[in-house]
This record gives structure tokens, C-alpha cells and sequence, in this order.
């Protein structure tokens, strides 16, 4: 029986099949079909990610004066770094992100572990935490101004009832930035639960029971047992909550517009006020370069240094 495509050959006793390559085949071998599936893809990484980054990299050289740009080497990038401005934006990214992550991992797993007992009507408890992840920030960031009104504010009205003086929270240089961060975390935390949550159910429970018999304590299985399983998920955590709190823009423009007097400005939202407010592209861009190598050197001290602390089994 023949079969199409290939061809059989007696030789001494044993049979060999022989495949005839087919002309997919030998587009295939040649790269052709895999390149023409990979075209727009392509295309779209080149107009939208690659041209952007070399777009901006070129600006960052440059200053514009009227409709001209003028070449001013690593001026843009000199006055980045030493404008009092700019390092103190720099400084509230830094805290930012840094506290972000840690509160993002911490926050989440223990908050994805109280989410996970096996109690009566425990959906009850976890759909406040779990319904801010269907809330756009705007939304988010409205509420909680009303929150944080001076005058008919939920916070402002606790205080008084305790006999604590009131505050003025968004126009509070010590207190614009942590407002501002709470907001972040309420909004977030509960996706970041969310990921611990799927990642706990998944868990072997004869293991876990096991420990319990063994007479271990909660902090003993978290640490030996709960963390290490579940740290590729904490690995996609950090990752997530480092990119989310570096992107936070909408919540400022709704809240504080960086002020008092830049206490609350970030990253995002000085590369905004730059080059949109200011028409300043040569420091926005400068900025944007900047931001632009500390994710690349956190993507790679994560992929080097925390991928081999993650265990997938």
C-alpha cells in the first residue's frame, strides 16, 4: 500500500520509507511561511515598540527652540540630573516602587491567606478586595477624593469624632505622597491577592496537612513550605507591581497634579508636564531614557538573580 508523499524500497529484507518532500515542506525549510506569520507581528514591534524607543533616544540630544531642534548632546540628560526638581521626582519613584513591591508581595500572599480559609461565606469577605480590580483608577481616585476632603471627608470626619485635629491630606507636603500611594495599594492589592489565591488552592494539601501534624507552626509553613511553592508566582508579582508603579499617572492628574509644590510628583507624570505642558521634549525624553534603563536593569536583575530562586516544582 502506497502511501502519498512516500515511497518504499526493498533493500536486502527490510523495507524503507522514503518521504518525497512536499512543497510546504520546502517553504518551510526555507523560513518562508514562518516569516509571513511573523510579518505583522514584526511590523507592529517596529512602528509601535522599536521606532518609539530610537524616536525618543534621538530627541533626548536634542532641544527644541521654536519649530527647530538643536543638537545639545547630553545637556538634556545633565539637567535631568541636577535639577532639584527632577531629583526629587526621582527620589518619589524610587520610594514609590521599592515600598510598592514589598507591600505588593507581603500584602498580597497574607492577604490571599486569609482569603483562603475555608470559613462560611468567605465570598462575602473576599469580594471588597477582589471588586477594585474592575475599577478604572479615574473611579478610584474619585472616591478617594472625596475621602480625603478637608471639609466633609470620611478620614477628616473620624478625626474629629476622636477629638484629632483635622488635616488637609492632599495639600500636606508629608502626607500628599502617602495619600497618594494608599490609593495605588487599595486598588492593586486585591489583583496581586488574587494571583496568590490561585496559586495557594493549587498547593499539595497532603503536604500542608502533613506539617500540621508534625506540630509546625503558621510562620514555620509559610516560610519552609507555603513561599517556596509559591514563588513563581511571587516572581510574576514583583514584576507586575513594578511595571503598575511605574505607569501611575492617572490617579495625579485626579488628586494632587504632583503638588504641593512637587511632593507628590512622579516619574510618568514629570515626563508628562515636560513635554506636553512645557513642550520641553529634549528633558522628557531624557527623563523617559531614564526610566527606560531602570526597567531594563530591574527586568535584568530579576531574570538573573530572582528566576533562580523560583522553584516551578
Amino acid at each position: 500500500m502506497k502511501q502519498q508523499g512516500s515511497s518504499q524500497a526493498n533493500t536486502g529484507g527490510r523495507v524503507q520509507i522514503t518521504r518525497s518532500p512536499s512543497y510546504i515542506n520546502i517553504l518551510s525549510g526555507r523560513g518562508s511561511i514562518a516569516y509571513l506569520f511573523l510579518l505583522p507581528s514584526l511590523v507592529f514591534l517596529a512602528l509601535f515598540t522599536l521606532w518609539p524607543i530610537v524616536s525618543v533616544i534621538w530627541t533626548s540630544f536634542h532641544t527644541r527652540r521654536g519649530r527647530n531642534e538643536v543638537f545639545v548632546g547630553l545637556q538634556n540628560y545633565e539637567r535631568v540630573l541636577s535639577d532639584p526638581i527632577s531629583q526629587g521626582v526621582i527620589k518619589n519613584t524610587i520610594g514609590y516602587v521599592t515600598i510598592g513591591l514589598i507591600l505588593s508581595v507581603i500584602g498580597g500572599l497574607l492577604l490571599a491567606i486569609l482569603m483562603n480559609q475555608a470559613l462560611r461565606n468567605i465570598g462575602f469577605f473576599r469580594f471588597p478586595f477582589l471588586a477594585t480590580i474592575a475599577l478604572p483608577m479615574v473611579s478610584v481616585a474619585s472616591i478617594w477624593l472625596f475621602l480625603y476632603s478637608p471639609r466633609v471627608g470620611l478620614f477628616n470626619e473620624i478625626l474629629g469624632g476622636l477629638g484629632l485635629p483635622r488635616s488637609n491630606w492632599l495639600s500636606d507636603r508629608e502626607l500628599a505622597l502617602p495619600g497618594l500611594f494608599a490609593v495605588y495599594m487599595w486598588k492593586q492589592l486585591g489583583y496581586f491577592a488574587l494571583f496568590y489565591l490561585a496559586a495557594l488552592q493549587a498547593l499539595p494539601n497532603d503536604v500542608l496537612e502533613a506539617a500540621t501534624l508534625d506540630g509546625t507552626s503558621f510562620w514555620q509553613k509559610l516560610r519552609h513550605i507555603i513561599w517556596p511553592l509559591v514563588s513563581p508566582t511571587t516572581y510574576f508579582v514583583a514584576t507586575i507591581a513594578v511595571l503598575n508603579s511605574l505607569q501611575q499617572v492617572d490617579h495625579i492628574f485626579v488628586l494632587t497634579e504632583g503638588g504641593p509644590n512637587n511632593a507628590s510628583n512622579l516619574s510618568l507624570y514629570y515626563v508628562y508636564q515636560q513635554g506636553f505642558k512645557w513642550f520641553k521634549t529634549g528633558i522628557a525624553s531624557a527623563m523617559t531614557v531614564f526610566l527606560l534603563a531602570v526597567l531594563l536593569t530591574m527586568a535584568m536583575l530579576q531574570f538573573v538573580y530572582l528566576e533562580r530562586r523560583v522553584h516551578y516544582e
